[in-house]
């Protein structure tokens, strides 16, 4: 019998001896990459100007001569080449239709070249006459600018744009686009290269949508499933449950309102105080559930913990808010909604999961107490790494500077955790059965 062959070996051959060119993944680019850009709607014809690095331009093989240098003289079909390229990459709708480039071109740029500092010195720029062929310019230095024109209806019409400029990068690539309408002040656009299409000058409703739908898909992270997890692991009710989740949500929410609205916004500290107090209030709830788990204690730490949560999201707010155009208010209230629904259909597929593997698996007794001693130990070692960075942070800022922050950030949520504690004793909510009682048998995890 003939051997088959090993392609995994082959595939790891393969990867090892091809040159890093072959591979594409940018290792020799710098850590940032910078695109500008201006987007002009004038009459009948919307201007898009852009300046792009030469180093993004290795693939088209610009001729060269001597040690690197460019050779002027008989680049110009590769610039019309990379220009209409270029002019692939942008994808421009009016009023929803795709816009289609009627004029398209290009000239080399100095790295010393300050043209694109503002609009009117761009057009100049591009306009202008060409670098002299004699001009010494290395390959990979200076830059390509580029001038796209569109056809369109009316300038006063909604613009949309979407880049698709090297997304291998990520967001290691921005454009820093300048949007120029007719009526209303210039707004300033940081796009990644992969940036879906995004409305320049939205409605309300456009706002909100896409601002749920950030809220929303923002709201997942692993270390707060496996909170929530820990959260709800020893009861059943949806409806005793959904309010102690709501809560957290809302905390969520409001936190990430502060923070995404410029608390904080650039202070590396609330990362790592809120990864700590993540881990810790995890470990928490995981002793809670093996000793005796109740939904009144448990306010107290959504509470906590959902001021802890808006972190991330907060982050991701206030990166986002550049694409809420004049509709600021409308654009926070829904990122705030779209948190509030990604948590409780965290614990909706939390709730199923947990059921699931109690009823079919391993039983609640015994599936609660593997469940929280994995969570436990998970938290554990997320509060220990966090806990590590935090007191490093702390040393840079102060330990008075940490205790503002945590007064400011952290006391609403132990208010309202404190108060929907004795709300809830009063409610009169039935503590679930202490874990080694359900282990013998004497009670069932409510």
């Amino acid at each position: 019998m003939t051997s088959q062959p090993k392609w995994g070996w082959i595939a790891l051959f393969a990867f090892l001896l091809l040159p890093p060119r072959a591979l594409a993944n940018g290792a020799d680019l710098p850590p940032e990459v910078l695109l500008q850009g201006y987007l002009k709607p004038e009459n009948d014809r919307l201007h898009l100007l852009l300046r792009v690095p030469l180093v993004l331009l290795a693939s088209f093989e610009l001729p060269k001569r001597g040690p690197g240098y460019l050779d002027l003289a008989h680049v110009d079909d590769r610039l019309q080449q990379a220009a209409a390229s270029t002019a692939h990459q942008i994808e421009l709708r009016e009023s929803g239709v795709a816009l289609v480039a009627s004029a398209v071109k290009g000239q080399i740029s100095l790295p010393s070249d300050r043209s694109f500092l503002d609009y009117a010195s761009a057009v100049d720029d591009i306009n202008g006459p060409a670098l002299a062929p004699e001009t010494d310019l290395f390959w990979n230095q200076g830059f390509f600018d580029v001038s796209i024109e569109y056809p369109i209806r009316s300038a006063g019409s909604h613009f949309s744009i979407g880049v698709n400029i090297a997304p291998e990068l990520g967001r290691r690539l921005k454009l820093r686009l300048q949007f120029l309408p007719v009526e209303g002040p210039a707004r300033t656009y940081a796009l990644p290269g992969n940036a879906e299409s995004i409305a320049l000058d939205p409605n309300w409703l456009q706002a909100a949508w896409l601002f749920v739908r950030l809220g929303f898909f923002g709201g997942f992270a692993f270390d707060r499933f496996l909170l929530l997890v820990c959260l709800i692991a020893p009861f059943r009710r949806f409806r005793g449950l959904l309010p102690v989740v709501l809560a957290l949500a809302a905390l969520q929410a409001l936190a990430s309102t502060v923070i995404g609205e410029g608390m904080s916004a650039d202070n590396p500290l609330p990362v790592s105080m809120a990864g700590t107090i993540l881990g810790a209030t995890t470990v928490l709830l995981a002793i809670g559930n093996v000793a005796a788990p109740t939904l009144r204690r448990r306010w107290f730490l959504a509470a906590v913990a959902g001021a802890a949560c808006g972190v991330g999201p907060g982050h991701q707010l206030a990166d986002d808010l550049q694409l809420a155009g004049v509709h600021n208010f409308v654009s926070v209230a829904s990122f705030d909604f779209g948190l509030v629904l990604a948590q409780v259909t965290s614990m909706v597929f939390a709730l199923a999961a947990v059921r699931l593997l109690f009823t079919r698996t391993l039983g609640p007794a015994l599936g609660l107490l593997v469940v929280s001693l994995l969570l436990g130990h998970i938290g554990w070692h997320s509060m220990a790494d966090n806990g590590h960075e935090l007191v490093h942070q702390i040393s840079h800022a102060g330990p008075l500077a940490a205790l503002q922050l945590a007064a400011a950030w952290l006391l609403p949520a132990l208010g309202v955790g404190v108060l929907a504690g004795l709300l809830a004793r009063r409610s009169g909510v039935e503590p679930a059965p202490p874990m080694l009682t359900a282990i013998l048998g004497r009670g069932q995890i409510g």
